[in-house]
C-alpha cells in the first residue's frame, strides 16, 4: 500500500471518530436541544409537521441527529471506496480501477437524489404565485400603502418572501436583514416601542394575521376604533384577518406645517410623543430646514398623486395652494436624488428617516431618482472589461495557434520536386 493511501486511511479514522463521538452527543442531547428550540420560538413560527404531528423543535432536535448519522455512514462509505481505488491504482487489471470509480459514482447519486428527496420541497409555481382576494385588495390601493404582518408562522413567511415581491406589493417587514442600516435600528428601535405610531409614519395602511391575535392587540393598543376588518378568510392557521388602519399616512402627502429640530434623537423622542400629531406636522433636521415660510391659513395637506412608483424612479404630481414640504414616507438616501419640474432639487430628511422636499405654491411635478453609485459602476465595467479582454486574448492565441500548426504543417510536407527526385 502506498504512503499516500496509509495518509488516506488515518485521516478517514479521526474524522469517523469524531462524527461518531459528535453523532451520540446529539443522540443524548436530543431533549435538551428540543427544549431549547422551544423556547427559542421555533414551534411559534413553523407549523407542526402534517403528518406526524411532531412539533417544530422536536423535528429539528431529531433531523440533526441523524444528519450526523448520515454524515457518518457516507463518509465511511466514501472513504472505503477512495482507499479500495488508491489500492487497485497500481493493479494491472483496469476493471478493478473503473469499478472502484463507478461505486464511488453510484454512492455520490444515490446521496444526492436522497438529499433531494429529504431536503428539497417542490412547489407548483401556478400554485405558489396564484393569485387571491388579499393581493387583489393590496394591489388595488393606487396610494401604495405598505403592508404589515402579525406573524410570520405558516404561509406569512412564504407571503414576505416569495409572493409579496412577485405581485409588487410593500411591506414593512423585512424577510432577511442581517446588517440593517444604522439610521434604520435607530429608528425603528425608537418607534417599535409605539407600534400604532410606527403604523402610521410608515404608510402601514394594512395589517395581516390571525383575527382574534389581532383584535386582542389593537385593543390592548387602544387603536382599535381605527382598525376595521376589510377581509376575512378561513386557513389551516384559523380565521385571519386583512385589517385596514385609517389612521396611516398616506405613502406620499404635502404638509403645510413643519418643525426644525438640531438634535437627531429629539426628532425621535418627538415622533413618538403623544401629543404629536404626524396628520399635519412633518419633523425636519435643522441641515435640512426650507426657506419656505408657512402659511397660517393653509390646509394641514394636500394630497400627491402617484404616477410612477418603481426601484429606482418615483413620479409624483401635486397642486399645493400654499407652500409646503412634499412628504414621502421611503427611506432617506444620499443615492437618491429628486427634481421638481424637471430643475433639480434638494431632498430634505424629514420625520428622522423619510425624504421631503420643499414645494412653492403651484402644480408641480416631482421626480426621485436612485443613482447607482460610481464606485459600483466601477466594479462593473471593469469586470465586464477583464472578460472582454479575457476572450479577445483567448481568441487572438486560438488564432495563432492554429496559423502556428499550419506552418509546421506545411514545412513538414515534402514538396513534389522532393518527391520526384525520389
Amino acid at each position: 500500500m502506498s504512503r499516500l493511501a496509509r495518509h488516506f486511511i488515518v485521516a478517514l479514522g479521526a474524522i469517523l471518530a469524531v462524527s461518531l463521538f459528535w453523532m451520540v452527543g446529539l443522540a443524548v442531547s436530543t431533549n435538551n436541544r428540543t427544549a431549547s428550540f422551544a423556547e427559542g420560538g421555533y414551534d411559534m413560527f413553523i407549523p407542526p409537521n402534517p403528518e406526524t404531528g411532531a412539533k417544530a423543535s422536536q423535528t429539528i432536535a431529531v433531523q440533526s441527529t441523524r444528519a450526523m448519522f448520515h454524515l457518518f455512514v457516507v463518509a465511511l462509505l466514501a472513504g472505503a471506496a477512495i482507499t479500495a481505488l488508491l489500492w487497485a491504482n497500481g493493479s494491472a487489471r483496469p476493471a478493478l480501477r473503473f469499478g472502484c470509480l463507478g461505486a464511488i459514482a453510484l454512492l455520490f447519486y444515490v446521496e444526492q437524489w436522497q438529499a433531494n428527496s429529504h431536503f428539497m420541497e417542490y412547489y407548483e409555481p401556478r400554485a405558489v404565485y396564484a393569485d387571491n382576494a388579499v393581493f387583489q385588495r393590496l394591489r388595488s390601493d393606487p396610494g401604495r400603502p405598505r403592508v404589515g404582518l402579525l406573524t410570520r408562522a405558516g404561509f406569512y413567511n412564504l407571503w414576505l418572501s416569495l409572493i409579496f415581491p412577485y405581485w409588487d406589493i410593500d411591506t414593512i417587514d423585512m424577510p432577511a436583514a442581517s446588517r440593517p442600516p444604522s439610521d434604520y435600528v435607530t429608528f425603528f428601535g425608537a418607534v417599535d416601542r409605539v407600534p400604532k405610531r410606527k403604523w402610521e409614519l410608515c404608510a402601514v395602511r394594512y395589517i395581516l394575521g390571525p383575527k382574534d391575535q389581532g383584535q386582542q392587540l389593537f385593543k390592548s393598543l387602544g387603536c382599535d376604533p381605527q382598525m376595521q376588518v376589510a377581509l376575512e378568510f378561513d386557513t389551516q392557521l384559523g380565521k385571519q384577518a386583512l385589517f385596514e388602519y385609517t389612521q396611516a399616512l398616506p405613502r406620499a402627502l404635502v404638509l403645510h406645517r413643519w418643525e426644525t429640530i438640531a438634535d437627531p434623537e429629539k426628532v425621535l423622542t418627538r415622533l413618538v410623543a403623544p401629543e404629536f400629531n404626524p396628520q399635519t406636522t412633518v419633523l425636519l433636521t435643522a441641515d435640512a430646514a426650507p426657506s419656505l415660510k408657512a402659511d397660517a391659513g393653509a390646509p394641514a395637506t394636500t394630497p400627491v398623486e402617484i404616477k410612477r412608483f418603481g426601484q429606482i424612479r418615483v413620479v409624483l404630481q401635486t397642486a399645493p395652494r400654499s407652500p409646503g414640504i412634499l412628504l414621502l414616507n421611503d427611506r432617506f438616501h444620499d443615492n437618491w436624488s429628486v427634481t421638481v419640474d424637471g430643475k433639480p432639487a434638494e431632498i430634505l430628511r424629514a420625520n428622522f428617516i423619510m425624504r421631503g422636499v420643499a414645494l412653492e405654491p403651484g402644480e408641480h411635478r416631482v421626480e426621485f431618482h436612485y443613482n447607482v453609485p460610481r464606485s459600483s459602476q466601477i466594479i462593473t465595467w471593469g469586470v465586464w472589461g477583464l472578460i472582454a479582454v479575457g476572450l479577445i486574448l483567448t481568441g487572438l492565441g486560438a488564432l495563432r495557434r492554429k496559423k502556428n500548426s499550419g506552418a509546421s504543417s506545411a514545412k513538414r510536407r515534402p514538396s513534389n520536386d522532393s518527391r520526384r527526385s525520389r
